[in-house]
């Protein structure tokens, strides 16, 4: 017969190393905390009652043979399986619930929110009065009800801060919770001895055991979630950044107990609005998942607003209105970066911008203002200067200025994506930075090839985008300096809005300058990403990878592709590579 050790050593471990294996480009310290936290409270929760429950009942143990040694009644691998169960679940629960935004599963409606909370605790009263009434020493029932009495209790007052966040995810809940239940039960069955006749045997109640005990835990790890989903999510209520401190702990605990529907709904309005805005762009619907929820909530309204103005100066409406949209755009950032000392002076506290909306009403659409709402809440911790020099990349394209030799590509694709990859940095140096001293240090070093990085993945746009460059927009963002005949070439491109005339091999060879220069730019910068959070090394990796395989798509094609795109499966395999294979080589 098996040890207890050994059957950690033989069924346990092995799993959790797998489970680490495959979730490892998404453990962060977020989640290193959450599952540290979770594990002390399920020792300080259970230890004690199993210590009771084996106590009154004798319940089924090894013998003295198969342990280490017995604490309190209970075999010190007891509480090593505490832990361990509440390790494999919640790497289990980590594949399955966290990709959608913490924010999408809050519930806003009062009387619903009412009746999720309070029906389900009003039955799990009853079963703790039930469970208490069944725990009589002696009698059959007493391994039941002490189960019933016990788990009861800590579910209901989960279930009282996060239950209507845990029914929103409830499919991917449920896988996170029947798998390790499985797995648990089918140990059981492998390892656990009856006295009497020595066979193998799971009885109802050690099922039920497995099953409420993982329940708990996938429940507890949702309850941290809907608490870091308010902090991200409502930074005015919620200040204080991630910590290992009593000042996290106690507002974590305050943003629980916190209802959603108590809170602004048109806070969420707005992200949802943004989510939409980006449900188009395949390159950020695949590298969104890969942050975690505070980052990605960001990033979420800071592509978005990218979008919304990009799209706001590339409409087909007239000219005089959208020159008066840049206008008004120029006023909200000023308004929202007014008491900034010098162009990268962020804030380390949320504070609230007070913005005169009625003068923005009138000519933003819905969608518009939405965006430029959220931008307004989260405007404290990025720099000014990004977004002036994203503005002065949309009044160049509003003028068709031409890109008349390298210098001139250079400053523009520096004002349209060199200044969003600096806006990135600060999301990740405010999330990161307050306990990275070297991330904060180095903020000028990062700035710089943030910079390098965004002009990058600009060229690689204008290498796909000659085509439709030209028969949408009538613009033309290769140098003029580099064409075989600048006027003739200019003339077709920008006025008859006919590139395919040409021809496919003057397409090719524009292109290729472009990707020339891309690479040029991400060679000299991606080293920089080795001086990011080590859980974050992937990711950022990863969603410049894509771009990289647009490049692959371009070039595979035997003729120049009106808009090169990578199939979901190819952006998946590199995607993989890049998080399990690519990013090792920056992390060691």
């Amino acid at each position: 017969m098996l040890t207890y050790i050994g059957a950690h050593l033989s069924y346990t471990l092995p799993v959790i190393g797998v489970l680490t294996l495959i979730t490892r480009p998404f453990i962060n310290r977020l989640e290193i905390f959450k599952i540290v936290f979770i594990s002390s409270l399920a020792v300080i929760y259970t230890i004690p009652w199993y210590s009771y429950f084996v106590y009154n009942h004798g319940a089924r143990t090894y013998s003295p043979g198969a342990v280490l040694a017995v604490v309190g009644n209970v075999p010190v691998e007891e509480y090593m399986f505490v832990v361990m169960q509440t390790i494999l679940t919640s790497l289990w629960a980590l594949m399955f619930v966290q990709w959608s935004t913490p924010c999408l599963n809050f519930n806003y409606d009062k009387r619903s929110y009412q009746l999720i909370r309070w029906i389900p605790i009003s039955l799990l009263t009853v079963v703790t009065a039930a469970g208490y009434a069944m725990a009589v020493r002696g009698q059959e029932t007493f391994y039941l009800g002490s189960i019933l009495c016990w788990a009861s209790p800590a579910i209901a007052i989960m279930w009282y801060g996060a239950g209507n966040f845990f029914t929103k995810k409830i499919i991917p809940s449920s896988i996170a919770i029947a798998g390790p239940a499985l797995y648990m039960c089918w140990i059981d069955r492998m390892t656990v001895s009856d006295d009497n006749n020595g066979l193998s045997k799971l009885a109802p109640e050690d099922a039920l055991f497995v099953f409420v005990t993982n329940l708990m835990v996938v429940l507890a790890g949702s309850s941290y979630d809907k608490a870091y989903g308010m902090i991200v999510t409502y930074s005015l209520d919620f200040p204080h950044q991630f910590s290992v401190s009593c000042r996290f702990v106690r507002q974590m605990l305050r943003a629980f107990l916190t209802s959603e529907y108590a809170t602004p709904s048109a806070v969420t309005r707005d992200i949802k609005t943004s989510i939409k805005v980006l449900s188009t762009s395949n390159a950020f619907g695949t590298s969104n998942y890969l942050f975690h929820a505070g980052i990605r909530l960001d990033l979420i309204i800071l592509y978005a607003f990218c979008r919304v103005t990009d799209e706001m100066f590339d409409s087909k409406s007239d000219e005089k209105k959208k020159k008066l949209k840049l206008e008004l755009s120029k006023q909200f950032i000023s308004e929202i970066f007014a008491d900034r000392k010098s162009d990268y002076d962020v804030k380390k506290t949320p504070q609230e911008v007070k913005i005169d909306w009625k003068k923005y009403e009138s000519e933003f659409t819905d969608f518009e203002l939405s965006s430029y709402r959220a931008l307004s809440r989260i405007a404290f911790f990025l720099p000014r200067k990004p977004f002036e020099e994203l503005f002065a990349g949309y009044q160049w394209d509003l003028e068709f200025t031409l890109v008349r030799n390298e210098k001139d590509l250079m400053l523009y694709t520096s004002y349209v994506a060199g200044s969003i990859g600096a806006m990135c940095l600060y999301v990740i140096m405010y999330r990161y930075g307050n306990h990275m001293n070297d991330l904060v240090d180095k903020a000028d070093y990062l700035t710089k090839h943030a910079y390098k990085i965004g002009q990058g993945l600009q060229l690689v746009n204008i290498a796909r985008d000659i085509v439709s460059d030209s028969e949408s927009l009538g613009r033309c963002y290769f140098p003029a300096e580099y064409m075989d005949d600048e006027k003739e070439d200019l003339r077709i491109l920008c006025k008859e809005k006919n590139p395919r005339s040409l021809g496919n091999k003057k397409l090719k060879k524009y292109s290729s300058k472009m990707i020339q220069l891309a690479n040029k730019q991400q060679f000299e910068s991606v080293g920089a990403i080795k001086y990011l959070p080590q859980d974050l090394i992937g990711s950022v990796l990863a969603s410049t990878e894509i771009y990289r395989g647009l490049i692959k798509a371009i070039q595979s094609c035997p003729t120049y592709p009106t808009k090169a795109s990578l199939p979901k499966l190819s952006k998946l395999l590199i995607v993989l590579n890049t998080l399990y294979i690519k990013s090792i080589r920056y992390i060691f």
